[in-house]
């Protein structure tokens, strides 16, 4: 028991910290390290047409701000019957028509006037097929509203002695006689489906007036029931009728854009963005929705990087930093950017690094810092490996959503002319693992 003792006791005398160091690889073998010096190549250009016809909100207005310029937007939409075959009884005459648009929201400065037109449509516009942010169609030469109105996307609408939600009541002018006279005394074939409406009235087109400064975009659901067209009229029997055409998820409209080819944009923003003067991306990079402006990131020497020439590299951690310019005021920055590897034949492919989930990922505007980050760890990894010899079109950076929303900011570039800016910039943690 005397010996089985002392044999215990010294067996337990090791030390903890020296416990599993003969199965430890020698702390010579792995190294870890910080960079941020990776240097990066960085752009913005013109973005392409974009499809608009599957978004939930339709974008109508006009915002002219000083770096991007004069921005217009403008929509299409088919509308249906509410009621299939509806008499308007004997010798209807028509009153008047209203177009009402239900508010979800505004981007710029709603404190200035705009000014909407509407017209027919007289080209057809077919249910499930896609629609761009460049696809007009032909439409009447009659203005039937010419309709002025300053956004109120947060303010009850009064109606009638009522409060209603946030909305816009467009009455439709005296110009639109005709087409509610048409409406009115329609075959009753051209009213028992919806299918046959859309052949006899093929819907509307809004379009905003370019304003001179300020101005917003407004965000309106044309699928809310607060939101259709309605027309007012008398027949021998009543004197106050009304038959309601709504707008459904079923049935088409989409967005039109319209930059004025950035005429009265800031020359700076020109120069890099119309003008593709690649090299003013060392000093600020910009971000527009409605089809505006995307930007290009390359890590065009990450592969040959001092550092990592010759060694085994395990990246712990990649991290791209974006940060902004100026303080957001009116101009709110975009929710969420989208980061993706372009494909080099106008497509992209998903990076590997956000099948990780967006909280991994990244991409959301942090307004304590004014900036947004991803998490770029297995990209970065991927290149390392298999980078050398394959085409490498770089990232895409854009708005989520931009065929929804007017959002627009700039950020500093590769390496801004003042110093207490923060850059555009790549932060690896890497170990080296040595033989």
């Amino acid at each position: 028991m005397l010996l089985l003792f002392v044999f215990i006791f010294s067996s337990c005398n090791k030390k903890p910290a020296r416990i599993g160091d003969e199965i430890q690889p020698d702390r010579n073998l792995l190294s870890v390290t910080f960079s941020d010096t990776t240097n990066i190549v960085a752009y913005s250009s013109l973005e392409d047409s974009i499809r608009t016809d599957a978004t939930t909100e339709m974008l109508l207005g006009s915002l002219n701000d000083a770096t991007f310029g004069t921005s217009v937007a403008g929509f299409y939409t088919q509308f249906r019957l509410s009621t299939s075959g509806h008499s308007f009884g004997e010798n209807p005459v028509a009153d008047s028509m209203v177009l009402q648009l239900a508010y979800t929201g505004a981007y710029g400065d709603t404190i200035t006037q705009q000014t909407v037109h509407v017209y027919e449509l007289l080209e057809d516009i077919i249910v499930d097929s896609s629609y761009y942010s460049s696809s007009y169609k032909q439409t009447s030469a009659t203005d039937l509203a010419n309709f002025n109105f300053s956004p109120l996307p947060n303010s009850p609408y009064p109606f009638n002695g009522d409060t209603l939600d946030p909305m816009i009541r467009i009455r439709l002018s005296d110009l639109s006689t005709e087409l509610m006279d048409r409406l009115i005394h329609a075959d009753s074939s051209d009213l028992d489906s919806n299918v046959s409406l859309k052949k006899f009235f093929k819907g509307l087109y809004l379009i905003g007036d370019p304003v001179a400064s300020g101005g917003a975009v407004s965000y309106f659901s044309l699928t809310s029931t607060n939101s259709f067209l309605r027309l007012y009229y008398k027949n021998d029997e009543e004197d106050s009728l009304y038959y309601t055409f709504y707008i459904t998820s079923g049935d088409e409209h989409y967005n039109v854009f319209n930059h004025n080819n950035y005429q009265n944009a800031d020359p700076v923003f020109v120069s890099q963005v119309v003008q593709k003067d690649t090299l003013l991306g060392t000093n600020t990079l910009y971000m527009q929705s409605m089809c505006g402006v995307k930007t290009r990131i390359r890590f065009p020497n990450l592969i040959n990087y001092p550092d990592f020439l010759g060694k085994n590299i395990v990246i712990n951690e990649a991290k791209l930093f974006l940060t902004g310019t100026e303080t957001p005021t009116i101009y709110t920055p975009p929710a969420q950017l989208a980061l993706v590897s372009d494909d080099g034949d106008g497509s992209y492919t998903v990076l590997n690094d956000q099948l990780e989930g967006s909280s991994y990922f990244g991409g959301t505007y942090k307004s304590s810092v004014n900036e947004y980050q991803f998490r770029l760890t297995r990209y970065v990894q991927d290149m390392l490996i298999n980078g050398k010899g394959r085409d490498d079109y770089g990232l895409l950076l854009f708005v989520v959503g931009a065929s929804g929303k007017a959002d627009r900011w700039i950020f500093n570039g590769t390496n801004p002319e003042t110093d207490t800016l923060k850059p555009l910039r790549l932060q690896i943690v890497y170990t080296v693992v040595n033989d």
